[in-house]
């Protein structure tokens, strides 16, 4: 090719290239565009305002396991047949076999090999009872941050502790059935009087726009009839002349 051939070539790429660029300035020039904070069609949320934790109490295991339907505790353990063998003397698959769970101790099947470290399973004691195997089944990962299973839990605020009793009073069948139920939790007592709101002397305050009893006399409800007053002492007789 002759260099005029080249020319030619470069003048023409270098042309259009300045060609582009001029177009693309002069569109700025004719259209206003205007840079925004959000890309595509922002919907502004208000954010929730934190209200205060709600402490959950104590679950009652007795009356809660006692009302559970061990058949539909069966439907519920087919989530964790992909990982778990619930048959007696089965083999460990991807967790360990939990036939007999309730009742061992926690990470203790020999023949599986369990995570270690920080919030592994490996470092909680003692053996899996009822409330151990509730708050793991809720939330494998709350119970134990450390653990390596996936599964996210039976947690649904409709009927994820109703499904987590069914499944495991039908563990229960599984080799625990020799491990009692709880016993039902006592009919909670009633609230304690605040101290702040009893006088030092222990009397009991009166009702607003109400007149104090009298010493020895029994306070008078609200919407009592006061009781009559007692008869002036009457005025000595004058002595005679």
């Amino acid at each position: 090719m002759s260099d005029l051939g080249f020319n030619k070539i470069a003048f023409c790429v270098l042309g259009t290239a300045l060609a582009v660029i001029g177009l693309n300035e002069a569109s700025h020039a004719m259209f206003h565009h205007e840079e925004h904070e959000f890309a595509g069609y922002h919907i502004p949320i208000e954010e929730a305002v934190a209200g205060p934790a709600v402490v959950e109490g104590p679950r009652d295991y007795g009356t809660l396991l006692a009302a559970a339907d061990v058949a539909k505790g069966a439907e519920q353990a087919k989530k964790c047949v992909q990982c778990h063998n619930f048959d007696q003397g089965g083999a460990d698959m991807q967790g360990p076999h939990l036939y007999g769970v309730l009742g061992r101790d926690v990470a203790s099947v020999a023949s599986f090999k369990y995570s270690t470290g920080g919030g592994s399973l490996s470092e909680i004691e003692g053996a899996w009872d009822y409330e151990k195997l509730d708050h793991f089944i809720e939330r494998p990962k709350g119970f134990a941050s450390g653990t390596l299973m996936n599964f996210a839990g039976i947690n649904s605020r409709i009927t994820g502790l109703t499904d987590r009793m069914n499944l495991i009073a039908y563990i229960r069948t599984l080799g625990g059935e020799g491990i009692p139920l709880p016993a039902p939790l006592p009919p909670q007592a009633d609230a304690p009087v605040d101290p702040a709101a009893v006088p030092a002397d222990g009397a009991v305050a009166p009702v607003d726009g109400a007149t104090p009893p009298a010493d020895g006399a029994a306070p008078a409800g609200p919407g009592a009839t006061p009781a009559p007053a007692a008869p002036a002492p009457a005025a000595p007789a004058p002595a005679p002349h």
